[in-house]
């Protein structure tokens, strides 16, 4: 039986009766804020000053999350932000160190919505956000910095999965399917969920090692941070979204972006939810989020902590590419430190939604990007471990189409 968590009073939206009823957050902003990914001492001092003077006022509370060994610290006065990352993240004894610092930081005076990191001491700061995307993301990315300097191993932005025993990575920008074809493969009688957005893989210390083993992908999240539109496509999602902890969902028809006439909607062509008599609608906004226990899913039976890396699988979506397209090391190398992908709503400045764009690697959560170790990494897992890519275009084939390709380069991995 999955677990009911009780949910925030001020947050309770209700449906049909009062016994049914979500919790759900409304951020003032609904997607990244402005950042600066390399602050300069002085300017992170003052913020940083500010922010503790804002928590000296209000309180605060602390938690410390396990990211594949690396243990990053959130101070906050954000209800959300706390009740979120308490969901989201394994936490670990309170007096251990933390190798990184998080605050997020509500009612600071004279600062608009912005996120600042000093890479010198691991630190970031969230000024008058309580996004939780971005939040989580920068908390990757910290742990990313220190893993991949002190430890040897690749953070990837992409999905984990396991078909048959053996492991893909979905590596693709937001929006292009990542997720839903993760799922894809988790619901087939075969499949397992590890992650759907991001793995660290571990390289041996000796780069001249001989390759025994298969490389190893692991997610350091315990719950999958959802697009909740994929409600649209696995319908029987809804009742898991209505127990999870949700962000932003769309509770009012007249804040729909997608009503057709008075009853219908464009997505889906059927009656719109609100006039079917639900109270919200999942997919009304493109980046409505869902926080998600993976054993909430279909049990723990189909949930793993790690798959081998098999297979790398990119996606793009665009009208004029190639359905599928096998890949040697180089090319895969071009199109990954290219990273031209379509902005979608939620993954950046809303100015720059539906606009083409470049994000090296796929991976806008790099704090301290390092082209020469990304593509040094990338390189030995396609030739020194013979890790096959290919890359799939989901705007010119299917949900289906698109799966069944992958289930076809997994079933190829390993013959002669």
């Amino acid at each position: 039986m999955a677990f009911v968590r009780p949910l925030p009073i001020n947050n309770l939206v209700s449906v049909r009766s009062l016994e049914l009823q979500v919790s759900n957050y409304v951020t003032k902003s609904k997607a990244r804020v402005r950042a600066d990914k390399n602050t300069s001492r002085d300017e992170f001092q003052r913020v940083l000053n500010l922010a503790r003077a804002s928590l000296a006022v209000t309180g605060f509370k602390s938690s410390k999350a396990n990211l594949n060994g690396i243990v990053v610290e959130l101070i906050t006065n954000s209800d959300h932000q706390y009740e979120f990352w308490k969901n989201n993240w394994w936490t670990v004894e309170t007096d251990l160190l933390p190798h990184a610092r998080m605050y997020s930081v509500r009612d600071v005076n004279g600062i608009e919505p912005s996120a600042y990191y000093f890479p010198p001491t691991n630190t970031s700061v969230f000024v008058n956000t309580e996004y939780y995307g971005q939040c989580k993301s920068w908390a990757l990315g910290m742990a990313a910095a220190i893993l991949e300097k002190r430890f040897n191993t690749l953070s990837i932005h992409g999905a984990s999965a396991m078909y048959r025993g053996k492991g893909v990575v979905i590596v693709a920008p937001t929006g292009t399917g990542k997720t839903t074809q993760s799922f894809k493969i988790f619901l087939s009688d075969e499949g397992k969920i590890c992650g759907d957005d991001w793995v660290y893989v571990k390289f041996p210390e000796n780069p001249n090692e001989r390759p025994s083993e298969p490389l190893i992908a692991r997610q350091p999240e315990k719950s999958l941070y959802m697009r909740s539109e994929t409600q649209k496509d696995f319908e029987w999602l809804r009742p898991i979204f209505d127990r999870s902890l949700n962000e932003n969902v769309v509770t009012k028809k007249e804040d729909c972006d997608h009503t057709e006439g008075e009853e219908m909607c464009k997505l889906t062509g059927k009656k719109c939810v609100f006039n079917d008599g639900f109270g919200w609608c999942y997919y009304a906004f493109g980046n409505t989020r869902s926080l998600v226990m993976r054993e909430d899913l279909q049990g723990p039976e189909k949930v793993v902590q790690e798959v081998p890396v098999n297979l790398v699988v990119l996606l793009r979506r665009d009208d004029r590419s190639p359905a599928e397209v096998r890949l040697d090391s180089n090319q895969a190398i071009e199109i990954l430190k290219n990273g031209e992908y379509q902005v979608l709503p939620g993954a950046g400045p809303k100015e720059m939604w539906g606009r083409m764009a470049f994000e090296s690697w796929y991976n806008p959560y790099l704090l301290e990007p390092d082209d020469a170790r990304q593509e040094f990494f990338f390189r030995s897992m396609f030739e020194k471990w013979g890790v096959p890519c290919v890359i799939l275009n989901t705007g010119v084939e299917g949900v289906e189409e698109t799966h069944k390709r992958i289930v076809s380069a997994l079933d190829s991995v390993g013959r002669s």
